[in-house]
């Protein structure tokens, strides 16, 4: 049943930003005074010579579109604190209707201290990023051309965390976590979560036990809360030094569909096999009151080659809460490049270029309740003497969650939402210092009863050369279709880029 809450004061996204420009303010003093943090400063300036700044083959319009997006990279640790920023302010400049002139904040920040030595635990994170508002609005693949179906949309999260030994055998552990998200043009997918855990187990040689008791509640816009209980008894054994298996039996009691609160029993299983140091999967699956939940991964390094795989299935704001499907892709295109590359910016650059969404755009949706999920991402990336090849196929799956009732958004009209997402780039070194990129993206929204779906195809030929120990140059012309009932467009793009890193 919904529980009625009076709604918190809604922080503006902004004020992510602001941490973020206080933290590049105080770097060089903290770089000097920390050898261990290492901080680095970058201004992009763009330039974008588009045949349709409108986005629109109604009221095509050319436009000149300048960036200008002073940049901070920082990381380090001192003492039993450590963290990481990066974080960057787009400002926008349209020269023909300089009224549609904007900026944008893209933040990636965490951090982690030991309060007490190995007792005491904080963990916090916070992000800015754009995302779509609908997943049947208009989409679009350029960070400067503007789309009223994006906004930037805010994350921050906090993790406290204890941990103690009983007996010399017995693990104890309490976790609570706080986790708030706000879009700055839209109080649609507002929310505020909030969960706390406790555990206690052990391992008595190939055996181990473990029980927990978890509270979960989820806050959305307008007041409504939903609250989950679940306590857990979960029995393991390790097959071999490389398997291990396990099973686990539990209550629920939530809300979450919206019809009252339900009362079940819960079961699952699953295991962790290591079958090679190259090699590792893990896969769990349990039966709650209201379907069935799963996670699956499977990942394989090669010599010049990763590959990975990921299935998810689960309630929105649960355990298993995706952080939308491409944000998804987009890390594990990286985190795939880097365990290949291992070179953040060489690996930066080619996601970006191979997914062709610069990092932004989210294949989700903003949504006003609890919804169930499933998400499945296909990565591979392979590194030659010169070139490299990276392919990425993702699909995504968003339903109704019982007698949920939806305020607003794509599931107050339609049932569910499906969408899939296919991106495959090639990268060529021609010189040490010069490189070459193609790639080609696809985004589908397939058709709900009264909603028609959209699909968006992108190809980008891009030329990158380091111009200096610090400086990099990049030229791409771009092509663009977007198919929709309501508002297609095709656009094509020549872009200029300039980057400085001191």
């Amino acid at each position: 049943m919904k529980r009625p809450t009076n709604p918190a004061p809604r922080p503006h996204p902004v004020s992510l930003a602001v941490f973020g420009l206080v933290a590049m303010l105080a770097a060089p003093a903290l770089a000097q005074e920390r050898a261990g943090i290492v901080v680095e400063r970058s201004i992009d300036l763009q330039q974008t010579l588009t045949d349709n700044g409108r986005l629109s083959d109604d009221d095509r319009k050319s436009e000149a579109i300048t960036e200008i997006r002073p940049g901070i990279r920082a990381s380090g640790r001192s003492g039993r604190v450590e963290g990481s920023l990066d974080y960057r302010l787009d400002l926008v400049q349209y020269a023909r209707e300089s009224g549609r002139s904007t900026y944008h904040h893209q933040l990636n920040a965490d951090g982690a201290a030991e309060l007490v030595p190995r007792h005491v635990f904080l963990d916090a994170s916070a992000s800015v990023s754009q995302q779509s508002i609908s997943a049947f609005g208009q989409q679009s693949s350029a960070s400067g051309v503007d789309n009223d179906n994006r906004t930037d949309v805010a994350t921050v999260s906090v993790s406290p965390s204890a941990r103690a030994l009983l007996g010399g055998k017995v693990q104890l552990s309490a976790v609570a976590n706080w986790d708030a998200t706000r879009a700055k043009d839209s109080t649609l997918g507002d929310r505020t979560d909030w969960d706390a855990t406790v555990q206690a187990g052990a391992t008595h040689g190939i055996f181990g036990w473990n029980l927990s008791g978890t509270r979960q509640t989820n806050a959305y816009n307008g007041g409504d809360r939903y609250i989950s209980d679940n306590a857990t008894a979960t029995l393991s054994v390790s097959l071999t030094p490389r398997l291990q298996v396990f099973g686990r039996h539990g209550e629920d009691r939530s809300d979450i569909l919206g019809s009252g609160e339900q009362k079940s029993s819960t079961n699952g299983w699953g295991l962790t096999w290591l079958p090679s140091v190259r090699t590792r999967v893990s896969a769990q699956a349990d039966r709650h009151f209201y379907g069935n939940s799963h996670s699956f991964s499977l990942s394989h390094r090669f010599r010049r080659a990763h590959l990975t795989y990921t299935d998810t299935r689960g309630v929105s704001g649960q355990n298993n809460e995706t952080l939308g499907t491409l944000r998804q892709l987009y890390l594990a295109v990286f985190n795939t490049c880097m365990a290949v590359l291992n070179d953040s910016v060489r690996c930066t650059t080619i996601t970006r270029n191979s997914l062709g969404l610069d990092g932004l755009d989210s294949l989700g949706f903003l949504n006003s309740a609890p919804s169930l999920q499933r998400s499945q991402t296909l990565t591979l990336a392979v590194q030659g003497v010169r070139n490299t090849l990276t392919l990425a196929a993702t699909s995504s799956k968003t339903e109704r969650l019982g007698d949920q009732q939806y305020d607003a958004g794509d599931l107050a009209i339609v049932p569910r939402v499906r969408q899939y997402g296919l991106t495959a780039g090639l990268g060529h070194r021609l010189t040490p210092k010069a490189s070459m990129s193609l790639t080609a993206t696809l985004l589908k929204t397939l058709d709900e009863d009264t909603q028609p779906g959209t699909e968006l195809r992108r190809l980008e030929l891009s030329v990158s050369n380091e111009l200096g120990a610090r400086t990099q140059g990049t030229l791409a012309v771009r092509r663009v279709w977007f198919d929709s009932e309501t508002n297609p467009y095709r656009e094509s793009a020549i872009v200029g880029s300039l980057n400085y890193r001191f």
